[in-house]
C-alpha cells in the first residue's frame, strides 16, 4: 500500500516538472529552478513545539516520502549565517544526497568562514547570494537571488526544507512573481499548539483585504491537489492556482 503511494507522489512530481519545462520552453523563462516547498505540521498548523526545538511529527512512511522526494531534486537549505547543524540526515545518510546550503556574503567572520568549512567537509556545497533586511531587522537571504544562483551552478530543480521564517518569505515572495512550483505538505494527527508554519500575512496587498471583514479575499491556494494517505498522515500535493 505504501509503496503505491509512493509510486503515485513520483508520477505527479514528474508530471508538475515536466509541465514546468514545457513552460520555461515556452515563455523562454530559464532564470531559476523548479522548486519544491516541503514541510511537515500538526493539524492545528505547527512545525514545532517552539522555535529553535525540531519536533518529530511525521510518521515512517511519511518519512520514507520525503526520502523518495529528496532523490529527484536537489536538496537545499537557506541558511544566511550557516548555523545548520552537522547532525541532519542529509549528511548523516548515504542515501540522501547532500545538499546546497544557500548563505549571505559575511564569510569574513571566521565563525561562519569555520562552520563553511565544517559544512564542506560532509559534502555540502555552499553558495553565497544577496542578502535582504528583513521585517526583523535582520539580513537574510534573498531567494530570487538564491534560486538565480542555483540555476548558473547548473541546477535545474532543488527542494527546499525549512523553518516557519523561509516557508513565509517563499510563500510572500510567491505573489509578485512565481517563485515556488510544487507544493508537499504532510500533516501529522497531533495537536501541538506550538510554532506556526506561516508566521506572517499572506495578503497581496492591503487592496485585496474586504472592508467588511479582517480576512483577505484572495488567498494563496493550491490548484486540484492530490491527498495522499500515508499510515495514520495525510499528504497533500499540489501547484499554485494563478492569482487575479
Amino acid at each position: 500500500m505504501v509503496d503505491a503511494v509512493l509510486q503515485r507522489v513520483r508520477l505527479q512530481v514528474c508530471e508538475a516538472q515536466e509541465d514546468w519545462r514545457q513552460k520555461c520552453a515556452l515563455e523562454k523563462d530559464d532564470e531559476r529552478p523548479f522548486v519544491t516547498l516541503t514541510y511537515a505540521q500538526s493539524i492545528d498548523g505547527s512545525i514545532a513545539a517552539e522555535r529553535g526545538t525540531p519536533t518529530l511529527l511525521s510518521g515512517s512512511a511519511s518519512m520514507q516520502m520525503t526520502h523518495v522526494l529528496r532523490k529527484n531534486p536537489r536538496p537545499i537549505i537557506v541558511d544566511t549565517n550557516l548555523r545548520c547543524p552537522t547532525s541532519i540526515k542529509l549528511f548523516t545518510s548515504s542515501t540522501c544526497e547532500k545538499p546546497i546550503i544557500l548563505c549571505g556574503r559575511s564569510l569574513l567572520d571566521p565563525e561562519i568562514l569555520e562552520r563553511r568549512q565544517a559544512l564542506e567537509a560532509l559534502g555540502a556545497h555552499v553558495l553565497e547570494c544577496q542578502t535582504v533586511r528583513g521585517e526583523d531587522g535582520r539580513d537574510h537571504v534573498d531567494l530570487r537571488d538564491a534560486f538565480r544562483v542555483v540555476k548558473q551552478h547548473g541546477i535545474s530543480t532543488v527542494m527546499v526544507e525549512g523553518g516557519a521564517s523561509l516557508l513565509t518569505s517563499c510563500l510572500q515572495e510567491n505573489f509578485a512573481k512565481p517563485l515556488v512550483d510544487l507544493v508537499v505538505v504532510t500533516v501529522a494527527p497531533t495537536f501541538i499548539g506550538g510554532l506556526r508554519a506561516v508566521t506572517g500575512s499572506l495578503a497581496a496587498s492591503e487592496s485585496t483585504l474586504s472592508a467588511s471583514s479582517t480576512a483577505p479575499t484572495s488567498f494563496p491556494r493550491l490548484q486540484h491537489p492530490h491527498y495522499h494517505v500515508l499510515d495514520q498522515d495525510l499528504v497533500i500535493l499540489g501547484r499554485f492556482a494563478a492569482m487575479n
